[in-house]
């Protein structure tokens, strides 16, 4: 199974409820370039995975395996560290929605 970090970003992006040009002046790039990493035409560099961290607190690389990862393949007693941590992500991406949501007086 391939992890597309494009989705993933997509995803993330979405949930922020952010469009593709107020993330990308956000994250400091193009909105050409934001549009091509989630239709995975280009892939994110290191700097803008380490950017989306520090702006929104959320690890694409985790994220991404936390949403379509395949479980199965892990001991046993690792996949409910695997699913916990899906929730913690989620958890941490509600977090965020709601302090932009209160920035902003939604």
């Amino acid at each position: 199974m391939t992890i597309l970090l494009g989705d993933t970003a997509r995803q993330l992006r979405e949930s922020l409820g952010m469009t593709q040009r107020a993330a990308a002046q956000s994250l400091g790039i193009s909105f050409v370039h934001l549009c091509n990493i989630e239709k995975g035409r280009a892939l994110p560099s290191q700097a803008l995975i380490d950017k989306i961290r520090d702006l929104w607190g959320v690890d694409l690389y985790v994220l991404a395996w936390c949403n379509s990862g395949d479980t199965s393949k892990l001991p046993a007693p690792l996949r409910k560290a695997a699913a916990d941590l899906a929730e913690g992500w989620q958890r941490q991406i509600d977090k965020t929605v709601r302090q932009r949501r209160a920035m902003v007086g939604e």
